[in-house]
């Protein structure tokens, strides 16, 4: 067996027959068009690969994904080097061949094709939807993932924050936000964000729902973005920047606004130790271990610091 990169026909079969996993509620074609969509964003075009496990007779045994991530280490002198970091996503192989080891074995092919490409390489990062076990095999290390779940409500209000942001913003609003201070982080691009605002809008035209008014909000120095997940009914936050609780408080208040006025349930808030004591006071939240999108990392480098310590907004997530 080996490893090469997908053609585009083989890209349009894996979106077949991966439709099982990741499509409801769109139909086998529905899907395939987000997948063809998704692909030409500028995001993927840039930084995404797609990977095959194949035979030596030339059927496939299973795929992944891989996509460019800007991510920095801290130096013995304080400094950030900048590196590249890659998010592993859509892991699939069919019912029919699984047990045999193929995803194990897929996982590092691929993070040995990345580290050998990649002269500046940090780390490999995926967020695991079957749990550890199987990631484990290939040297990931999983990070605690917690949820924060607050009310989408008729009464909620948008008159605290300064400005609501449109797609048009995001690269002013990621400008504005404080990057953290720890040994090692990845950093969305604002082409990432807007992949995931590609993702809200495509599913907005296919399922015939209204968009959120806005994808974020600002309030003095703080800023949020946010993305609808039209599949769960949900608001997600992607990234949070509030510099004091009050800022967190209407921006907060601010998302649960506009997902109801959009028909969402909920808003849902990555958990990060910088936003946690503040959110344990927003009215009606209420914190839930995560179903899915477990974050799992793997070294490229040594030195890297252990998976629990690496902070994962939801920006991140593929």
């Amino acid at each position: 067996m080996h490893l090469v990169l997908a053609t585009e026909s083989q890209k349009a079969e894996r979106d077949r027959v991966t439709h099982s996993a990741w499509g409801s509620p769109l139909t086998v074609e529905q899907f395939h068009q987000r997948e063809v969509r998704l692909r030409a964003h500028p995001w993927c075009r840039e930084g995404m690969r797609t990977w095959l496990l194949q035979a030596d007779d030339g059927r496939v045994l299973a795929s992944c994904e891989s996509f460019h991530n800007d991510s920095y280490l801290r130096g013995p002198d304080g400094g950030y080097t900048a590196g590249d970091s890659f998010s592993i996503a859509s892991v699939f192989t069919e019912e029919s061949l699984r047990g045999h080891g193929h995803a194990s074995r897929l996982m590092d092919l691929v993070a040995a094709e990345l580290e050998r490409a990649s002269p500046r390489g940090h780390a490999a990062v995926l967020f695991s939807d079957v749990g550890a076990p199987l990631y484990r095999r290939s040297g990931y290390v999983e990070a605690p993932a917690w949820d924060w779940h607050l009310p989408a409500r008729e009464g909620l209000s948008t008159r605290r924050v300064d400005s609501l942001l449109k797609d048009a913003d995001v690269t002013a609003a990621l400008e504005r936000m404080r990057r953290p201070s720890v040994p090692f982080f990845l950093w969305p691009s604002p082409a990432q964000v807007d992949w995931h605002l590609e993702r809200e809008r495509i599913y907005a035209e296919l399922l015939r729902r209204p968009r959120p008014e806005a994808c974020g909000a600002a309030v003095g120095d703080s800023t949020a973005l946010w993305a609808m997940m039209a599949r769960y009914g949900e608001l997600v936050v992607l990234m949070l920047d509030a510099r004091s609780e009050e800022d967190a408080a209407a921006l907060l208040e601010t998302a649960g606004a506009l997902a109801h006025r959009a028909g969402l349930a909920k808003v849902v808030l990555w958990e990060e130790p910088n936003t946690l004591p503040w959110v344990t006071r927003v009215p009606g939240a209420t914190r839930v271990a995560r179903d899915g999108a477990l974050p799992m990392l793997r070294p490229l480098r040594p030195g890297l610091p252990a998976a629990p310590d690496v902070p994962f907004p939801r920006a991140l997530w593929v």
